[in-house]
């Protein structure tokens, strides 16, 4: 089987001021052009009960705010966490603070306060958005002794995690194996690796697909266990709360472990 090779998979959007203005961002640029690439860290498919097709989600690596072609300064204050969802229609920038509703406004300041789940139509924010997808030949390992073995010899894995959610959504997640545990003398494996795109109703907008997902760590092993820790909006104090993998999701899952060629 064929697999995604995360090593040499992209999104890349491209910003052109001549074009469009920027919607996603806190301070004005000081280019007319530029493009973002980010390697991808999990591709996601979601099918709807009754839908004609699965929709496929992409996750991007994670950066820091920053102002790019700067002669200095170039990391925001306050500082931010971002990473990139898209498909091929729409996008949500993900940015995390040190605590949640922190008030930094768009640019312009006409746009409100900067979300922290930032959700959109790929025409409106982007001169243009690419996925590239990279795969490459795998190997499904059907053995525990195998899946240790390959471990032991440094060999890159794949996973892929397929559920069924409670309202008959399915779920398909694909990810690189960045963690695993192994040991030959017990003859045991768990996966605990992200981060991953899953899906939560209860983040759902009534609107758009994508605002369902959340990242969180995946985590599985051969008892059978398949617990994905999500990232959400976690109270640390009255009235404040952070981004945290904090709730936990456990699920009835098919999971494979894939060798890269």
């Amino acid at each position: 089987m064929n697999v995604c090779d995360f090593s040499r998979s992209f999104v890349t959007f491209r910003v052109d001021l001549q074009e469009r203005p920027l919607i996603t961002v806190s301070q004005p640029p000081p280019f007319t052009l530029n493009n973002s690439r980010f390697l991808l860290e999990c591709r996601c498919r979601i099918a709807r009960p009754n839908a004609a097709a699965a929709t496929e989600f992409v996750l991007s690596a994670s950066c820091k705010a920053e102002q790019v072609w700067v002669k200095e300064n170039i990391w925001h204050d306050p500082s931010a966490d971002m990473c990139l969802v898209a498909s091929d229609e729409d996008f949500m920038v993900a940015k995390s603070w040190d605590r949640n509703n922190r008030g930094v406004m768009l640019n312009p300041p006409s746009l409100g306060p900067q979300p922290e789940r930032q959700v959109g139509k790929i025409r409106d924010a982007f001169s243009r958005l690419k996925i590239d997808i990279h795969e490459t030949p795998g190997r499904v390992l059907t053995d525990v002794s195998q899946i240790v073995a390959a471990v032991l010899e440094n060999r890159c894995l794949v996973s892929q995690t397929e559920y069924e959610m409670p309202d008959g959504t399915k779920v398909w997640i694909e990810y690189p194996v960045k963690l695993i545990n192994a040991s030959e003398r017990e003859t045991f494996y768990q996966v605990d690796t992200g981060p991953v795109l899953v899906p939560d109703l209860t983040a759902y907008d009534g609107k758009s697909l994508i605002s369902m997902l959340r990242l969180a760590f995946m985590a599985h092993n051969d008892l059978g266990c398949t617990e994905m820790l999500l990232n959400v909006p976690t109270p640390i104090a009255d009235g404040i709360s952070v981004n945290h993998y904090s709730r936990v999701l456990k699920v009835q899952a098919v999971n494979r472990l894939i060798e890269v060629a």
